[in-house]
C-alpha cells in the first residue's frame, strides 16, 4: 500500500453517494473535502487550497461550467488542476477549452481509472 501523500483533493459533487464513493477511494491516499454546491466548492477551493479538484457539471445553483470559469479567473485558484467528471456526452471538449486539466464520462470510468488520472495530474 502506498503511503498517504499530503496532497488535498476537493470533490465538488452534489450526488452524496457518488461523493462518498470518491472519498472512500481517495482517502487512503489524499486528504479529501467535499462540496455540494458550486458556491460551496468555490469557497472551499479558495480557503482550503486543494492540489486538485474533481468537478461535476450538474450542481445546485452555480453549474460546473460556471465554477470552472470562476476558478480559472481568480489568482488563488487558477493553477489548481480540475478534472471534470460528467455524464453529459459532448461536454468534455468545451471543459478542456475552458481550462480543465482533464474530462471523463463518469459511466465509462472505474474508480481505479479515476484514481490513476488524479495521480497523473499531481
Amino acid at each position: 500500500m502506498e503511503k498517504k501523500s499530503n496532497k488535498k483533493i476537493l470533490i465538488i459533487e452534489d450526488d452524496q453517494s457518488l461523493a462518498s464513493a470518491y472519498r472512500i477511494k481517495l482517502s487512503p491516499y489524499f486528504a479529501t473535502q467535499n462540496a455540494i454546491t458550486g458556491d460551496e466548492g468555490l469557497k472551499s477551493a479558495s480557503d482550503w487550497q486543494p492540489d486538485l479538484i474533481i468537478l461535476d457539471l450538474f450542481l445546485p445553483g452555480k453549474s460546473g461550467q460556471e465554477v470552472l470559469k470562476d476558478l480559472k479567473k481568480h489568482a488563488k485558484t487558477k493553477r489548481i488542476p480540475v478534472i471534470v467528471l460528467t455524464n453529459l456526452e459532448g461536454q468534455c471538449e468545451k471543459m478542456l477549452e475552458g481550462g480543465a486539466a482533464d474530462c471523463m464520462i463518469k459511466t465509462e470510468m472505474s474508480m481505479e481509472e479515476i484514481l490513476k488520472k488524479i495521480k497523473s495530474h499531481l
